[in-house]
């Protein structure tokens, strides 16, 4: 509860001083005609906004509660809880550092993979060696494997929730999905529960354009959502099967295959941005709130048909797929009209 009570105190008083805020910092996002099509600059202080709130609730786990994000001290070594908070970190200022001065997709990449690297070495809890699939019976073990697997499942949810973020209050919205799934898995965890409402606090500023979550805030996000799921299978073993991750992140996969195959073949660098993304197509047809809408509901329609409704796997896949050719496809005969 005085967690809380400080957060809502903190938080409250930021947002009075918000502009004067993104003034000191300096970090915005001007509008291009191209890509960025805002009509005036936004502060880039997302990332900042929830790394400062991550950190006083961090502070106040390890101090008065013997917790870290959802798990207890106990389960963490100190050389653990030191690697998972140099991952975190050296991860936001990552996307920080992009956010105001625009690193390269290659140095971004070289970055990551060493940061993550780095990581590993010092903590073996984060490497994924083994999963179970709902249509093999065997547990799959990687063996050899593992490291190069991690490195990859991170470095793949990084870059398609980046290459998702698009429109305001898109982002926000699949990591509430994200994180709420979380909670349902995780028994109603606390810090769960205190990252939706931060991420529901982000998100209404992003609607008022007061602020942009920044490469800084989806990696954040992004990192301790991959701690999170890889904890939650590894230690806590709330996760059985990884297809529950796969759906999770169909969506965002699927779009980010398409535009890496369409790139390719067009001759163009696949990294570099463009309005063909599935968010940019639907806010050219449809508003704002109804264009999130239909995100959210594709975003979260697999894994509600695979958690509740017990659906084979190859029959979501094969619906999701279908569903998402259909609406690119009507989008792009729309928009040409």
């Amino acid at each position: 509860m005085i967690l809380i009570i400080f957060l809502i105190i903190f938080n409250l008083l930021v947002i009075l001083n918000l502009k004067k805020i993104s003034q000191i910092l300096n970090i915005y996002d001007h509008p291009d005609g191209k890509l960025k099509i805002h009509k005036l600059k936004v502060p880039i202080i997302g990332g900042i906004f929830l790394a400062i709130n991550f950190s006083i609730v961090f502070l106040f786990q390890i101090l008065f509660s013997n917790s870290f994000l959802s798990f207890d001290i106990d389960q963490l070594s100190y050389l653990e809880l030191i690697s998972l908070l140099i991952l975190l970190y050296s991860y936001f200022f990552l996307g920080l550092y992009d956010d105001k001065y625009h690193l390269t997709p290659f140095k971004k990449l070289t970055i990551s993979i060493l940061i993550i690297l780095i990581t590993i070495f010092l903590n073996k809890n984060l490497i994924i060696s083994s999963f179970n699939l709902s249509f093999i019976e065997k547990k799959i073990f990687l063996k050899d494997l593992s490291i190069l697997f991690t490195i990859f499942c991170i470095l793949i949810l990084t870059n398609s929730l980046n290459f998702y973020d698009g429109i305001n209050g898109q982002s926000c919205l699949i990591f509430l999905s994200f994180f709420s799934y979380l909670l349902f898995i995780g028994d109603a965890n606390l810090f769960y529960l205190i990252s939706i409402i931060l991420i529901l606090l982000v998100m209404l500023l992003n609607l008022k354009n007061m602020l942009f979550l920044g490469d800084g805030g989806v990696y954040l996000l992004t990192i301790i959502l991959s701690i999170s799921l890889i904890y939650e299978h590894n230690i806590n073993k709330n996760i059985y099967y990884v297809d529950e991750i796969f759906f999770l992140l169909l969506l965002p996969g699927l779009d980010l295959l398409r535009l890496t195959i369409l790139r390719s073949l067009n001759s163009k660098n696949p990294f570099l941005g463009d309005r063909n993304h599935i968010h940019h197509l639907l806010i050219n047809k449809f508003s704002l709130i109804f264009s999130n809408i239909i995100l959210l509901f594709l975003s979260t329609l697999p894994i509600i048909l695979f958690m509740f409704f017990k659906i084979n796997f190859f029959l979501i896949f094969s619906l999701i797929v279908f569903i998402y050719i259909i609406l690119i496809q009507f989008l792009k005969s729309s928009g040409m009209k």
